[in-house]
């Protein structure tokens, strides 16, 4: 690739560990770089914490689908929950939702959404830190209610015996995070485990629908 300033290795991973590797991290080739680094997504700024942040610093995997999600946003009112750096959050801004609460348990990835959002010209979001599971059961007691909610959790199940205490996590938040819906609401949900199938995980989606009395279908 032409114009390569810098290499830097984040293989700093807890399954290294697993591999019997050693964590490493640090330039690799070139400059170091700075604290933040800007990059662009679908004409969309993102402000990336690559030394310190969550593995690359931004969940590049997910590009498809905040774009889809952001199809959905316009005019609704929007529950981020997980939100990490507010990328959702920012794509639902931009979308012209009519607003966004972004949800996390760091009050550092939500300083940096915040300036992802100024970053972009979007109005600024409400931001909640705190335990997500806590933040939406919260909400229900006190009658709040979204047009949109999008799940977008770390991963639950890191080894085979950790995938059913995966999916009880999994059904107890899409359960909360559907009794915030409004009638007709989108409920847009992610797992990361690679652990928990496709299969597995529509079922878990399905059985949460059932305990939340709500009628679901797939978008």
């Amino acid at each position: 690739l032409p114009g390569v300033r810098g290499i830097y290795e984040r293989s700093d991973a807890e399954v290294r560990k697993k591999e019997g590797l050693q964590p490493c991290r640090g330039p690799l080739w070139g400059e170091e770089p700075p604290e933040l680094i800007e990059i662009e997504e679908h004409g969309l700024k993102f402000l990336v914490d690559v030394k310190q942040g969550h593995k690359t610093g931004f969940y590049l995997d997910q590009r498809e689908n905040r774009r889809r999600a952001a199809a959905y946003c316009g005019g609704r009112e929007v529950l981020n929950a997980f939100a990490y750096t507010g990328a959702f959050g920012v794509y639902a801004a931009d979308a012209k939702a009519r607003s966004v609460v972004n949800v996390d348990t760091s009050a550092e990835s939500l300083a940096l959404a915040g300036e992802n959002l100024a970053l972009n010209g979007c109005a600024p979001q409400e931001m909640v830190t705190g335990d997500v599971f806590q933040v939406l059961r919260r909400y229900r007691r006190e009658g709040r209610t979204f047009d949109l909610v999008i799940l977008d959790p770390p991963k639950f199940a890191a080894s085979q015996a950790e995938v059913m205490d995966a999916a009880r996590g999994y059904k107890d938040v899409n359960l909360s995070a559907m009794r915030l819906l409004r009638p007709g609401g989108i409920l847009i949900t992610f797992s990361c485990s690679g652990l928990v199938s496709a299969d597995l995980f529509q079922k878990i989606v399905f059985g949460a629908s059932v305990d939340a009395g709500r009628d679901v279908q797939i978008v």
